[in-house]
């Protein structure tokens, strides 16, 4: 498979767009996703999902869905993080399984941390 990549400049807009984004709704951090398409299939270039880490509640309702099922529990998360962007990244099963869901990884990451003995 062909190696790709953006440009310095769709970059430059992508983090732009996120930063207003953040900024916009008060947000601490928001995620741009970049999903390359399938030229041979008819796709788009590229799909790019801006995503906010989740809130509690929706981290929670993300934790006890995962328990019944870990591939409906990231689409779930995946719907309820979306904020803007290519909403087919969600709702395409193709492009959700293959290039979305292995990124959402990402926003439910823990802070490194540790604990000290006394």
């Amino acid at each position: 498979m062909e190696e790709q990549s953006l440009t310095l400049k769709q970059e430059a807009e992508i983090r732009a767009f996120a930063l207003k984004l953040r900024e916009e709704k008060k947000l601490r951090k928001v995620y741009p996703m970049i999903v390359f398409g399938d030229k041979s299939a008819g796709e788009k270039d590229y799909y790019i999902a801006y995503m906010s880490e989740p809130t509690f509640p929706q981290f929670s309702k993300f934790m006890a869905a995962s328990k019944k099922d870990e591939v409906m529990a990231m689409k779930t998360l995946a719907k309820d993080c979306f904020l803007d962007g290519d909403k087919e990244l969600v709702d395409n099963e193709s492009l959700f399984l293959f290039g979305l869901m292995a990124q959402l990884s990402e926003i439910i990451a823990t802070r490194q941390s540790l604990i000290v003995n006394l």
